[in-house]
């Protein structure tokens, strides 16, 4: 247990660093920003120069940094204005104890657990009606989606995938400039030219969170503390796509938990009272329309 809290100490002082850095975050973020400008050289040269057609619309739900950013809810929202098209979404199904592709969900019928899935695959199959798959292989999964005949693949994290797609990337700007390991961002900001939609919050969407009264928030997302824009009380955090054990939670079982809707996939099935923030995405009604215009012009090219 004692190494177990280590670990997370570890955790949450280089996510701070790459995100919210303080002053003796620095020295690491120096050390390591030979290996930045090393990581971004590499990076320039695998970016994909050609784009290939998989015969589907595919709408890829991306950022410029690591961890979270908005895209699991925004892939969701997606998913459900759109559902007379047949949505499927595909993503790599990052913690999952599980390798390949495997179908999660077919048209909302949940197909496998929450430990093979991975909580953000459970977490879109458990609110939208899409047909969800996870895979590394991305391509496979969305040629997956099209033999089930959905009408079109909304692909988490897809930005710097090969394939032709409508390119929506989030953008978040952290207080470390740097890419990575000395921070936070996956791309240098200049990637944003290559997409075809840049959100921003309080721009072209915006977030609606209802927080239900409880003890203590307990969650496992990237980025946690941004949480604490929303909740006042106790709280504990744990590394994200953390694998929750008895142990972690035992201390908190006769409290009122209030958690996350990517942590509840997980946290259900211990015996615990729980309660969920419900968060929303909101989505500026002319971002819609040129995704639906993307989605028309396919169809149309089709006939």
């Amino acid at each position: 247990m004692e190494s177990v809290k280590w670990k997370i100490k570890i955790y949450n002082f280089f996510e701070k660093m790459l995100f919210y850095p303080n002053w003796y975050h620095w020295p690491f973020i120096i050390f390591l920003l030979p290996f930045s400008f090393l990581y971004m050289t590499l990076l320039h040269f695998k970016f994909p120069k050609r784009f290939e057609d998989l015969g589907i619309p595919v709408i890829s739900v991306g950022n410029i940094i690591i961890g979270g950013s908005g895209k699991t809810p925004l892939s969701i929202e997606i998913a459900k204005f759109f559902k007379n098209y047949k949505p499927a979404v595909v993503l790599r199904g990052y913690g999952r104890k599980s390798k390949g592709l495997l179908v999660v969900s077919e048209q909302g019928k949940i197909k496998t657990s929450v430990d093979l899935s991975g909580d953000e695959a459970m977490e879109i199959a458990e609110n939208t009606n899409a047909t969800v798959i996870v895979s590394e292989n991305r391509k496979e999964g969305i040629l997956k989606a099209k033999e089930f005949g959905c009408g079109f693949v909304i692909l988490d994290d897809g930005f710097d995938k090969p394939f032709k797609k409508l390119n929506i990337v989030i953008d978040e700007k952290i207080k470390n400039p740097f890419s990575l390991p000395a921070g936070g961002y996956r791309f240098p900001r200049i990637a944003l030219k290559y997409a075809d939609m840049v959100l921003r919050e309080k721009r072209e969407f915006k977030r609606d969170v209802t927080v239900p009264k409880g003890d203590i928030l307990i969650s496992g997302i990237s980025k946690p503390y941004r949480l604490l824009d929303y909740w006042r009380g106790d709280y504990k955090f744990f590394p994200d796509h953390y694998d929750y054990k008895w142990e972690d939670l035992e201390p908190y079982k006769d409290k009122i938990i209030v958690t996350t809707k990517k942590d509840f996939v997980k946290l259900k099935k211990f015996p615990l009272n729980l309660k969920v923030m419900d968060l929303k995405i909101e989505v500026k009604e002319e971002v819609l329309k040129q995704i639906e215009k993307y989605l028309i012009k396919f169809q149309e090219k089709g006939r």
